[in-house]
Formats: structure tokens, sequence, C-alpha cells
């Protein structure tokens, strides 16, 4: 009996040096750090690998994950500045830098980090009108992110980034945006339509008026053309003329003499008959007469008788 007993303790604290060796033993994987407290006191943090501390006296409390962490919020009701109920969810990527300041100063610095992150968001949509809050996601996340970066700092995390992921609104508001918006895409393909009109009728305009310019210049050639033709033909018959005059000058420069006689015996042929038995001539004239062969044998014949 007493050989039993004897086994039983010593298989007891074979199993307690087991148990005690086992949790002094600690492997810490990347990414993570191991907090060690001796006797609740904080110690050191260890970094990833094999480590062995020692029993009873010292202990590792808490595994942290050092890696970049989603974090799903949930779904909050805000007031746009136009006082519009909006539903607004969001997600956000954290890591933990400071791992005293995020185990030991904080009770619980992600809640802490989510109920400031919350606060924010309702301050930024509340001095914003609805349809800046929908058409401004970007801006919200930047404003968003600037905001908590500072505040975390404390919890011991930082903020990598915010994303809104979706904006709800009444579905009532959400008709009333949709009349609104159908009312403005017709307003817009109604100009771009009277735009359309208006660019046809300019350029048709524009395209009567080259024509009439055109027309116009081509009856301004024609006419000046027709000028032309008019000025060379009567240049032509002026020419033609001064030929007519030079050669009729000449022909009197060689023969005017004769030439005269001639017209004064025409002249004297209308005059004799005429009733007038008397005609009454200067001297000039029947002196240039009597040099014509045949009046001036008459001439002669008439002195002598």
């Amino acid at each position: 009996m007493g050989q039993i007993v004897l086994w039983a303790v010593i298989a007891i604290v074979v199993i307690a040096v087991i148990v005690m060796l086992l949790s002094s033993v600690a492997i810490i994987h990347t990414g993570e750090v191991g907090i060690v407290e001796r006797l609740g006191k904080y110690v050191q943090t260890l970094q990833p690998g094999f480590h062995v501390v020692l029993p009873v006296i010292y202990r590792i409390t808490e595994i942290v994950n050092m890696k970049q962490i989603p974090l799903k919020v949930d779904e909050q009701e805000v007031i746009t500045k136009d006082n519009v109920v909006v539903r607004i969810s969001e997600t956000l990527k954290y890591h933990i830098t400071d791992v005293n300041a995020y185990v030991y100063q904080n009770k619980d610095s992600v809640l802490s980090m989510v109920q400031d992150t919350r606060a924010n968001l309702r301050g930024i949509i509340g001095n914003m009108d609805l349809n800046d809050v929908l058409n401004g996601t970007e801006t919200i996340n930047q404003t968003l992110f600037q905001q908590i970066a500072a505040t975390t700092a404390g919890y011991g995390l930082n903020v990598d980034r915010v994303n809104i992921d979706s904006i709800q609104v009444d579905k009532t508001i959400q008709e009333s945006m949709n009349k609104l918006l159908r009312a403005s895409r017709e307003k817009e393909a109604n100009i771009m339509e009277a735009e359309g009109l208006k660019q046809s009728a300019i350029a048709k305009a524009e395209g009567e008026k080259q024509a009439d310019i055109l027309q116009a210049e081509a009856n301004k050639q024609t006419q000046i053309l027709e000028a032309q033709g008019k000025a060379e033909s009567q240049r032509l018959i002026a020419e033609a003329v001064k030929d007519q005059i030079n050669s009729i000058n000449a022909g009197l420069a060689q023969n005017g003499d004769m030439y005269l006689k001639y017209k004064n015996v025409e002249a004297l042929e209308e005059l004799a008959k005429g009733q007038s038995n008397t005609v009454v001539m200067p001297s000039t004239a029947i002196d240039s007469l009597g040099q014509l062969p045949a009046v001036g044998k008459l001439l002669d014949a008439t002195k002598n008788k």
C-alpha cells in the first residue's frame, strides 16, 4: 500500500515538472510578440522565436499580433447638414505600434479606436450636404483618416486606411433623387439637342453665306471680264478709227488741193440744179475751179466772148 502511494506521489511530481517545463517554453511566431510578466508586473516583450521563461514566477500573459488587421465597423446612422439621415458602413485597417500602450495603458484600444472613428464620422457628415456626402466618399475617407490618426496613436495603434463601404438613404429620399437625376438628364439631353440644332443652323447659314459670297465673287469676275472685253473692243475700234483717220490725213496731205477742188465742183453741181439762174461764188472758189482743165477751158471761153 505504501509503495502504491509513493509511486502515485512520484507520478504527480513528474507530471507537475513536465507541465511546468512545458509552460516555461514559448514559441513566438513571425508577426507576433509575447508579453512577459513577473508576478503580475511587465518585464519584457519577446520577439519571434523560441523562448524559455522560469515557471511560476514568470509568465507569458498575452501574444500580441503585430500584423495589419482589417476591422468591419458596424453600420451607423448620421444626419447630414441638410437634415437627411444616411446609413454608413465602413472598414478600418490598422496595426499595433506600441505594445505597452496597447496592452497596459488602455483597457480596450480597438474599441476606443472604433468609438472615436464613429464620433469623427458624425462630425464630418454633419457639416456636409447630402449631395456632397454621396459624391464625396474619397474626401470623407481622407478627412476621417487625418482626424483619427493622431488620436489612435495614444492607443498604441496606427490606422493605415479608412474606407467608406456604403452610404444608404431613405427610400423616399432615394426616389426623389432619382426623379431629380432623370430631370437633370432630360434637361441635359434637351440642351444638347438644342445645341445641335443651333450648330446645324449656324452651319447652314454659314454655308449659304459662303455660297452667296462665291456667287457674288463669280458675278464680280464676270463683270470685270465683260468690262475688260468691252474696253478692249472699244480700244480696237478706236485703233481702227485712228488708222482710218491717219490714212485719210495721209491722203489729204498728198492730194488735198485736188480733193477740195472736187468738192467745190460737187457743190457747184448741186447749185446748178436749183431754179436760180445766178450763182454767186467766192473768187477763191472760182480760182480753184479754174485749175481744173475742163473748167479752165470753159472760163477762158467765157472771157473771150
